[in-house]
């Protein structure tokens, strides 16, 4: 009976079908918020289970509700231990709710700077369950394009407990392996090259991204820090000169180095595939120093400077356009493989909402996505 007056008042109230479905959840405190909407706890009733409910504003997506679509019908059949589990959705006439499995074990860099000591091959450890993660979504034709140590968070807080890859609002499933993605897109401080010279990108962006990953995970910062200015920043990245400062790098194996140059090639034909990084001695736990890592992690992991490196880059985005079309930038780089590119048929997308860690999402295109993940 209570079911059918339930139904009643959801059609009086021109409520979808699956609002029906509400009724299942107690929601709970706001666990992040982001310009889409927010992520609160929540308990599924039927069992005590707790749940993350991703809770987007209709109203926030200017009409690109199908961006939402994508994300549901990207993440659904997702099965792998590494990846956050969808569980359930519904909506009403103004959200959308995304029933996750609830992560509370905190972010990856939150979790390193917890950790009483960290070495080489702890470090090696966490990445291979990122680059596991990813090479199962690689093997399914999907890229994820917003790889970022936000993005990574644990499933708990037990000493073992496995670390889960989130946030698929801008993931997007090939048609092939020789489709090209043209999206402007991605998070400032982890987004491929390829990506901010509009040349057409594809799964490589995500070994970029985790290359950035590995390297500020072996040291606390960037491999591009130093470059502020968005011209000299883009030279540096289509460079393939990584630099290894020897105040915090000695000690640190070669292995490690090479496996970020491989990640961190300019072309994107260059390098490691998600499978051949698993394979790579570094990840293999065949080599890896036993230094503790984490003074020089903590002293190099400056809030302020990564809030103001964001907000320079996020500019830097926002210049792109200009840039693009400085011709001048293709003959001081003496190299026309990698110049800038302009796009006589698309605008350069307005830069969407800066957040600390540097999230960047163009208006129009970016699913929803909350800086901290779920339950951190």
């Amino acid at each position: 009976m209570a079911s059918a007056i339930r139904g009643m008042w959801h059609h009086l109230a021109q409520q979808p079908e699956s609002y029906e479905r509400k009724h299942y959840y107690t929601f709970g405190k706001v666990l992040g918020a982001g310009t889409f909407g927010e992520v609160r706890d929540a308990v599924f009733n039927p069992d005590g289970r707790h749940v993350a409910i991703k809770v987007i504003k209709k109203s926030a997506l200017n009409g690109n509700e199908e961006m939402v679509h994508k994300e549901i019908e990207i993440v659904r059949n997702l099965h792998h231990p590494n990846i956050v589990k969808l569980l359930d959705w519904f909506e009403s006439k103004d959200k959308y709710y995304l029933v996750f499995q609830l992560c509370t074990g905190g972010e990856l860099f939150q979790k390193i700077m917890d950790y009483g000591h960290f070495t080489e091959q702890d470090a090696a450890r966490l990445i291979r369950c990122g680059f596991d993660s990813i090479a199962y979504l690689h093997k399914y034709n999907i890229v994820h394009r917003d790889i970022k140590p936000e993005n990574f968070i644990f499933r708990d807080e037990s000493e073992g407990a496995p670390l889960m890859l989130a946030d698929f609002g801008i993931a997007r499933i090939m048609k092939s392996d020789d489709e090209v993605l043209s999206t402007m897109c991605g998070s400032m401080g982890y987004v491929a090259p390829e990506v901010l010279l509009r040349q057409g990108h594809g799964k490589p962006v995500d070994i970029w991204s985790m290359g950035i990953v590995t390297f500020s995970s072996l040291c606390g910062y960037s491999p591009f820090w130093r470059f502020e200015e968005p011209r000299a920043l883009m030279l540096a990245m289509q460079s393939d000169n990584v630099e290894f400062d020897e105040r915090f790098w000695w000690g640190i194996s070669d292995h490690a180095k090479d496996f970020i140059r491989r990640c961190l090639r300019a072309n994107p034909q260059d390098r490691m595939t998600a499978e051949e990084a698993l394979k790579h001695p570094w990840l293999t736990g065949e080599h890896g120093a036993a230094r503790d890592l984490l003074p020089d992690v903590i002293q190099n992991f400056n809030a302020r400077a990564t809030l103001r490196r964001a907000v320079m880059k996020i500019q830097a985005v926002n210049r792109m356009r200009r840039i693009s079309q400085d011709k001048s930038l293709t003959e001081s780089s003496g190299s026309s493989s990698h110049s800038f590119t302009s796009d006589s048929h698309r605008q350069a997308a307005p830069v969407g909402e800066a957040k600390p860690g540097g999230e960047a999402k163009p208006d129009g295109e970016a699913g929803p996505s909350f800086p901290g993940g779920w339950g951190s």
